[in-house]
């Protein structure tokens, strides 16, 4: 673990139940003054879930402006028509309302409003960042994205086709507010899919080439938070199933804050590839590329795999090898999975025509492969994506 390290927590973190309500006075207090660019896919708009925010934001004398044309991942043409509301508006501050989509939207858009050039540019890095001239809030609808506690966002370019990763100090949001009324009408295969990417973040954080001793508290307390409260969420009813989504809410900020400081690996190469290609929602696609990340990288961080199948209930024969280690830990993960409905592949339209693609994508994906303890191999990779056809 290294304890030579930076270490930026972005976001002043509000958790509290009907807490959306405080958005307007946050703003106002943070220096908002006119338009508010609201940030959110069509359906949670129709939801009726931004009234109570609206409500707030025109009670301080802000004029909320709704852009509700967020999509999956996040496509740099809507991107880019978010960039060009917000410049033509003025807006003083993006309010990010809904789940990673949507909060890597609202990112690209703040850090791109008051920036002469292209989005793409900004993600490829010819194009510098620089400080927000705007102020960033994000308000997650679901229990897996931790974006609102990041300094990291992701635009899609559909014709690469190509995610692009973009992460710097000024992406961050200024604000979080974690309400987990917000989360009432999430379905229990949200619930499952959220969550698993959260487990996802933290576990490659903890085990990943960047890990340091200040996020690896963050890193555990998650893991262990979301494989304890995610069967209650989809088991209990009512009260009970809502301290149980609290509790997920709060475990997936803390897994984003782990990971925003180090980084991921394997897991999110491969979940990439199988979003890209399989067009699978992102925190199924983590789910089930977390075994192999995980397992792969045994050999050389045997100790730290360990740790992480402990915390799922892995009992390790004595002298377990490292490889042993990684193939119990590997199968464990796949069963809870399989406990909390994330099955395969197949479940989701990939097809086998669509794993050389997905591996092919993988292991190109320099970012997270280059923070690995061991790169992905294509043609093992493959294998494996066949394995949980």
């Amino acid at each position: 673990m290294l304890t030579q390290f930076s270490f930026h927590a972005p976001s002043f973190v509000l958790a509290e139940r009907n807490g959306c309500a405080k958005t307007g006075g946050l703003l106002k207090s943070y220096g908002a003054a006119g338009n508010v660019l609201l940030v959110c896919g069509s359906k949670t708009s129709e939801l009726g879930l931004l009234v109570p925010v609206i409500d707030s934001i025109r009670a301080e004398g802000l004029k909320p402006v709704v852009f509700d044309k967020s999509q999956p991942d996040a496509p740099v043409e809507v991107v880019r028509e978010g960039i060009r509301i917000a410049q033509k508006e003025g807006v003083s501050a993006v309010v990010a309302f809904g789940g990673g989509s949507a909060m890597d939207t609202a990112k690209a858009i703040a850090c791109m409003v008051h920036l002469e050039g292209d989005v793409l540019e900004y993600c490829r890095g010819s194009l510098a960042p620089s400080p927000r001239k705007c102020l960033l809030f994000a308000i997650p609808t679901t229990c897996g994205t931790g974006s609102e506690a990041t300094d990291i966002g992701v635009v899609l370019d559909r014709h690469g086709p190509y995610k692009y990763i973009f992460a710097n100090p000024f992406a961050g949001p200024d604000v979080a507010i974690l309400d987990p009324l917000l989360l009432r009408s999430l379905s229990p295969q949200m619930i499952a899919a959220t969550a698993m990417d959260a487990f996802s973040h933290s576990a490659e954080a903890y085990t990943c080439r960047g890990a340091n001793v200040m996020m690896e508290p963050l890193a555990l307390c998650s893991m262990r938070d979301i494989l304890t409260f995610l069967p209650k969420a989809l088991a209990a009813a009512d009260e009970e199933r809502l301290d149980a989504v609290e509790r997920l809410l709060i475990a997936s900020c803390m897994a984003g804050q782990a990971f925003t400081q180090v980084g991921l690996h394997l897991g999110h190469a491969i979940a990439h590839g199988i979003g890209v290609h399989g067009h699978v929602h992102h925190g199924a696609a983590c789910a089930l590329a977390l075994p192999y990340a995980l397992a792969s990288v045994s050999g050389e961080i045997p100790n730290r795999i360990r740790t992480v199948g402990e915390l799922l209930g892995v009992t390790f024969p004595s002298g377990c090898a490292a490889s042993e280690i990684g193939r119990l830990v590997g199968e464990e993960l796949l069963r809870f999975n399989r406990s909390v409905g994330i099955n395969s592949l197949s479940q989701y339209g990939v097809t086998e025509d669509m794993l050389d693609a997905i591996a092919e994508y993988a292991v190109h994906e320099e970012g997270t492969q280059g923070n690995a303890y061991r790169p992905s191999h294509k043609e093992e990779l493959v294998a494996y994506l066949r394995g949980i056809m």
